[in-house]
């Protein structure tokens, strides 16, 4: 049974993964293709705390909660699911913490030039 909350939470924690890595490039795209989506103020500002959150945790050497969650319920077992391995590789690279800091660092960097020149609509 908690192979199966592990997965499901493999799956959570991919879908934010997917949604912060796709939000990058699609807020850009999304103003010039006028799409109104793309300024609202809670999906802006959802992204830029999530951001703030993984910098935060990286900088001070925290693991993130979902790791942390998935890695206790899967208890050390092996995985043998394909599609669990492939979401694996996609999510979890083996790099220094350091590398990771300038990663996360030059995305919020970014974020924030977004913030600036796409700016989210805060009347709605």
């Amino acid at each position: 049974m908690n192979i199966l909350f592990s997965e499901i939470v493999l799956l959570f924690h991919f879908c934010i993964f997917i949604f912060m890595i796709i939000s990058f490039f699609l807020i850009p795209l999304g103003y010039y293709q006028k799409w109104e989506w793309v300024k609202n103020k809670y999906y802006r500002l959802i992204h830029l705390i999530l951001m703030g959150i993984i910098f935060i945790e990286t900088i001070l050497g925290f693991m993130c909660p979902l790791t942390i969650l998935e890695n206790f319920l899967r208890n050390d077992i092996e995985i043998n699911n394909k599609i669990t391995q492939i979401i694996h590789q996609i999510m979890y690279w083996d790099l220094p913490t350091y590398q990771f800091i300038i990663l996360y660092l030059l995305s919020l960097l970014y974020l924030i030039f977004l913030w600036f020149f796409f700016k989210p609509d805060f009347k709605k």
